[in-house]
């Protein structure tokens, strides 16, 4: 099986194409107590930067605060693949993926913040991209964008 990571690895226009459309990724961070975590969340990929938001406080913003280096995965699951499989050792799963390593920071500039959430807007709810956002809410929202240093993408099918 360990070939397979090598020998299945999806093209530059595929991964483009998976950062487009999948919908949650999952943002992988370090702990001030030792314990990495991981949390999934709605994302918008442009400019070859991973944009997120949410509340400006908490768990996730603690520990980019404490170490900026972090991880993201996205998959998606296409099929199990056990047509004529006798093993339940032998079922595989038809899949794509990214892992990425990038360093996380908090989008200060209110330009890059409006820009960042009207995508997120656009791709989440688009009938609704006309609508101007609330200055407010803008500074009330925590943007976080990771500057993504390598990915790997793979396939299995």
């Amino acid at each position: 099986m360990r070939h397979r990571t090598k020998t299945h690895l999806l093209t530059n226009e595929e991964v483009e194409k998976l950062f487009q459309r999948a919908e949650v990724g999952r943002l992988g961070t370090h702990s001030e107590d030792g314990y990495p975590y991981v949390l999934p969340m709605h994302f918008v990929y442009f400019d070859n930067k991973i944009y997120m938001h949410g509340l400006p406080k908490g768990k996730k913003i603690d520990n980019i605060k404490f170490n900026s280096n972090v991880c993201f995965e996205i998959d998606e699951m296409l099929s199990l693949l056990y047509e004529g499989v006798e093993n339940p050792c032998d079922v595989n799963t038809e899949f794509n993926s990214i892992i990425l390593r990038g360093q996380a920071s908090l989008v200060n500039n209110l330009e890059e913040k409006s820009i960042a959430l009207s995508k997120i807007v656009e791709k989440f709810t688009p009938h609704l991209m006309n609508k101007e956002l609330p200055i407010n809410m803008i500074k009330g929202t925590a943007v976080i964008k990771i500057e993504i240093f390598d990915y790997v993408g793979r396939y299995y099918k």
